[in-house]
């Protein structure tokens, strides 16, 4: 494997590790709220709905670029990566704590602004990783039923382009978060009171 790939392996699981590494300490030290802390797993486990499942529809569909060595390019990458898809949903938590006012009515109930954060920083982040590993780490074959809705763009690796199940996981996904932390924040809420 080149230096590259190797970079790309272990920066993949050290990420994780510190993504679950940093959600514990601020659940533990108080920090962050116990819904904040379970909204990250969610985003785990609603991440891994795809993860998985793109790694059970097999190399006809998605395939890595370069397989990692000791077995790690299957369910350890895919475990890995639904790990960051938790945290990705996470900074759009962080995000809406920064750009908008009211932070003690944050996710009380539903908020159009809210939603279109997570959206876009869903959609965004979608795209921006796409462009950086698509063709580097992995490959999404165009087929009938993904086909290819961005071209390559300059600057990055894939020479097909973007496909549409990606990205539109990346609209969707956000969608079942936002609602899913809205549930918890309300009956965090609802038990404190």
């Amino acid at each position: 494997m080149e230096p590259i790939n190797w970079v790309f392996l272990i920066g993949d699981f050290a990420v994780a590790v510190i993504l679950i590494l940093l959600f514990s300490y601020l659940y533990k030290s108080g920090k962050m709220s116990k819904a904040l802390y379970i909204a990250f797993w969610i985003g785990c486990i609603i991440g891994s709905t795809w993860e998985f499942t793109f790694m059970i529809l097999g190399p006809e569909f998605a395939h890595a670029v370069v397989e990692w060595p000791y077995g790690l390019s299957g369910w350890p990458k895919k475990l890995s990566h639904s790990i960051w898809d938790g945290g990705i949903f996470m900074i759009g938590v962080w995000l809406c704590m920064k750009i908008l006012p009211n932070k003690e009515a944050l996710f009380t109930k539903f908020n159009w602004k809210e939603l279109l954060i997570m959206l876009l920083w869903g959609a965004g982040s979608e795209f921006l990783v796409e462009y950086l590993f698509n063709g580097r780490v992995w490959f999404y074959e165009p087929l009938p039923w993904n086909p290819v809705i961005i071209p390559p763009l300059l600057g990055s690796a894939t020479t097909v382009g973007y496909t549409l199940i990606p990205q539109a996981v990346w609209v969707l996904a956000p969608i079942v978060f936002y609602f899913s932390l809205l549930r918890l924040v309300q009956k965090s809420s609802r038990e404190v009171s």
